[in-house]
């Protein structure tokens, strides 16, 4: 299983740097720039974009969007991508801790050799996890891997899942490089921190909450890579906000 892991990413991250490249151009009537003026990246406006996400018959109507990633169009603009993974942090039964049952996925792929059933196994708890949290990018990391195996390399339904990974980390990525506080990016949960680390080959050693100026971080430390990062920056501030309601805080 860690093989195959590894081997999907390899392939997913020269197409998603790709992706990255050409994707900076959301809307500012749901994001806003980064304060330093050249900068590329967009912070998501949750409040507009909640707004956006529950007009019937807009262009980013929730449910209409959710039906076109569930069918990888690619069609979606970067705009529509972008409303896709931040409009989820905006429902009613967002929980930003969710976790996904990935003990049930690996113990699915269990044995020397694995069989039909085993990929049919591990495909079907992915599909009823995705029911409850679809944007979870983690997920759709296994779900990749699990349709490569299962419907062949090449096939539609590998493709598919292929373009759903890169869907999100390009939405994940229009909002921060994760370079520094000032271009943290922004994401729904602490799952899909670790699923965007994996998808770039960098491994952490250890994570620190931070606060500053307002805004909270997850600052993870790395182990030596390929780009010469010492730290990765996520700004958790939606999330933090989210939990202090429901705890009442």
């Amino acid at each position: 299983m860690k093989r195959l892991f590894f081997v999907i990413i390899m392939m997913i991250l020269p197409l998603g740097s790709l992706f990255l490249l050409n994707s900076c151009s959301a809307s500012k009537s749901s994001v806003s720039k980064k304060d330093n003026s050249k900068s590329a990246f967009y912070i998501p406006d949750y409040k507009q974009i909640k707004k956006d996400v529950n007009v019937k018959d807009g262009e980013f109507y929730y449910p209409d969007l959710l039906k076109r990633f569930e069918a990888a169009d690619t069609t979606m603009t970067a705009d529509q991508i972008y409303h896709i993974y931040y409009g989820a942090a905006t429902l009613p039964d967002y929980d930003p801790y969710y976790r996904a049952d990935m003990k049930r996925i690996n113990d699915a792929l269990v044995g020397d050799t694995l069989t039909e059933d085993n990929w049919k196994n591990a495909a079907q708890i992915i599909e009823e996890q995705l029911a409850v949290v679809p944007t979870d990018l983690k997920l759709h990391i296994y779900k990749q891997i699990v349709y490569d195996n299962l419907y062949g390399q090449g096939s539609n339904e590998s493709y598919n899942a292929y373009n759903q990974v890169i869907m999100l980390v390009n939405a994940m990525m229009m909002s921060g490089d994760g370079k520094s506080m000032e271009s943290a990016v922004y994401i729904n949960s602490v799952s899909d921190e670790y699923g965007l680390l994996s998808i770039f080959g960098l491994n952490p050693t250890m994570q620190s909450l931070t606060e500053n100026r307002g805004e909270s971080y997850d600052v993870l430390e790395l182990e030596e890579n390929d780009f010469g990062l010492k730290s990765f920056y996520f700004n958790i501030t939606n999330l933090m906000e989210v939990q202090s309601k429901i705890f009442g805080f």
